[in-house]
């Protein structure tokens, strides 16, 4: 499995994306001293070849809060709508990229048939 920023060019900074995948590991919910909250969240989504990537992904503020509500985990599938940013690595030392998440469900169809099994 490689990283988003391995595969440069799959998603370009700036770019809308819908996104499909499971989650890698579990969220991590951090709230600031100012109030401010943020979900991080690592999904693998196929890219299609048999190839996988893991994709990073914030969701600040009302999206982290219902990701918090929902209590998702590890393994559980999430779609996922927001765009592609560039975030500079500790003390400027190179780039690597994040999405931000706008919107984000795992209560799908698809999830809601497999449970049925």
């Amino acid at each position: 499995m490689t990283t988003m920023s391995e595969q440069s060019g799959i998603l370009p900074p700036g770019s809308q994306v819908w996104l499909s995948g499971t989650l890698l590991k579990e969220p991590k919910h951090v709230r600031f001293g100012d109030g401010n909250e943020v979900t991080y969240l690592l999904l693998t989504c196929d890219i299609g070849g048999n190839q996988l990537v893991s994709v990073p992904c914030n969701a600040r503020g009302t999206v982290s809060r219902y990701c918090r509500s929902h209590e998702y985990s590890r393994g559980d599938l999430l779609w996922i709508r927001g765009f592609v940013r560039e975030k500079q690595n500790n003390a400027g030392q190179g780039s690597s990229v994040v999405v931000n998440v706008e919107a984000l469900t795992g209560d799908t169809s698809e999830t809601w048939q497999e449970s049925e099994r």
